[in-house]
């Protein structure tokens, strides 16, 4: 290794190391940086942008230029020949390594990552699990042979990158010991179910109902029997899985493309102060944030609105609420205020689900434990048990400790979402992901 790379190399293991003990009680494991020094991540680098608004960078032409960037802790964008940004990211490196901590890759397993995009992780992968095998997929056939070159420059044998399809996965090397997912994903892949090993663990992103960004709940599964149960689960951001039926929830509702718009008027027939509501839009999270996601898990009528305003990435600032087409009726949570549009159905409604939520102790997303089932497979709902169908693929969400239907403990009427204010709970303490 030239001493200049080696420095560079030194320094990222540092600033590794730094970010897994914000995460962690010990630092990057010992194992880890030899994989990384064993894969440098240079070596899977060409044009790239390290932000959205930053020029076009290209590492082959002037290596020595770019390996600060390369060797900083920073999300780099691949570009194709036109320099055109490929659906694609060079992920944040300690994030991505952090998650691969949690999924517990061991030497000799056998490892599918779909959405191997530069061949980066899949190289640290290889080195991780020795005498075991990894297999990416990855459906745009420009970074696919690229990273096929990169690996072969390095000599790393184990590692295998195959053009396709990752809905599909990959039969051939069945069963895996290991799976992941390198995108937000809303309908689990089918193929998913028979191969991975029963045992075995999954890396998975899920896109959030709703969701106009990347933001995603990214969760380790185990696979057990016909379906997979969550072990743990951290806020994310990852780009969008693609392919049939992955863009359903990802789209933001226009108020003037609902069919039953024309109809009602367009000044809201309510106006009232919304108690969830830190009345600044750039702190509009914690117990919104939670109320969100509860909402997205329980209420089949929940969207996330497009205001007309910049389109953002955090859907933790997005106007959310729900929709009954069926009233013609919807009602909106922002900052500070609730709106209701038509009759008050949808506003009925957006209170009974905030009064279950405030009953069940406003939780978040780290109280419910969460499997993925086939959706012909799936449980009824129940006290205590949400059933959310994607297509293939089923979210099972369940709270423990609940039995039965929450009673009211007073007589008073039951809160609303302006006579309540956000009292401390579960789900008051959650923090929206970052960008």
């Amino acid at each position: 290794m030239e001493p200049d790379i080696e420095e560079h190399i030194t320094r990222f293991l540092g600033m590794l190391d730094t970010a897994f003990r914000r995460r962690e009680a010990e630092g990057l494991p010992e194992r880890f940086r030899r994989a990384v020094q064993e894969a440098p991540r240079h070596r899977f680098v060409h044009r790239f942008r390290a932000d959205r608004d930053r020029p076009v960078e290209d590492f082959d032409a002037e290596p020595q230029r770019h390996l600060a960037v390369v060797y900083s802790d920073r999300v780099l964008a691949h570009l194709g020949p036109d320099d055109a940004a490929l659906d694609s990211t060079n992920s944040q490196p300690s994030y991505v390594l952090w998650l691969l901590h949690r999924l517990g890759l061991d030497p000799g397993h056998r490892v599918l990552e779909i959405g191997s995009g530069s061949g980066w992780l899949a190289a640290v992968m290889g080195r991780l699990v020795g005498e075991g095998s990894v297999v990416g997929v990855e459906i745009l056939g420009e970074l696919a042979r690229r990273s096929r070159a990169d690996l072969a420059a390095l000599g790393i044998r184990n590692v295998d990158i195959v053009e396709g399809d990752g809905a599909a996965g990959h039969a051939a090397g069945t069963p895996y010991d290991r799976a992941m997912i390198t995108a937000a994903v809303w309908d689990l892949p089918a193929a998913l179910f028979d191969q991975v090993a029963e045992g075995g663990r999954l890396l998975l992103p899920i896109a959030l109902a709703g969701g106009a960004g990347r933001d995603c709940h990214v969760s380790v599964l185990r696979r057990e029997g016909d379906r997979f149960r969550a072990l743990e689960a951290v806020p994310g951001r990852f780009v969008r899985f693609t392919g049939p039926g992955q863009e359903r929830g990802s789209e933001r509702r226009r108020l003037d493309a609902l069919p039953f718009w024309p109809e009602i008027n367009a000044e809201p027939a309510l106006h009232r102060p919304l108690s969830l509501g830190l009345r600044d839009p750039a702190r509009f999270g914690g117990a919104a944030y939670a109320f969100r996601l509860f909402l997205g898990q329980t209420e089949s009528g929940f969207a996330v609105f497009d205001d007309g305003a910049a389109e953002t990435e955090e859907l933790s600032v997005s106007p959310f609420g729900l929709i009954d087409a069926a009233a013609k009726s919807v009602a909106i949570c922002r900052p500070g205020m609730l709106l209701g549009y038509g009759s008050a159905a949808a506003a009925r409604r957006l209170d009974a689900a905030y009064r279950r939520w405030t009953d069940l102790g406003m939780p978040g997303p780290a109280d419910f434990e969460l499997e993925v089932a086939r959706t012909v497979e799936a449980p009824r709902p129940g006290p205590g048990l949400w059933v959310e169908p994607r297509g293939a693929s089923t979210l099972v969400w369940r709270l423990p400790g609940v039995a039965s239907p929450p009673r009211p403990k007073r007589r008073k009427p039951a809160p609303t979402l302006r006579d309540r204010p956000s009292p401390a709970g579960p789900g008051a303490g959650i923090t929206p992901p970052a960008p």
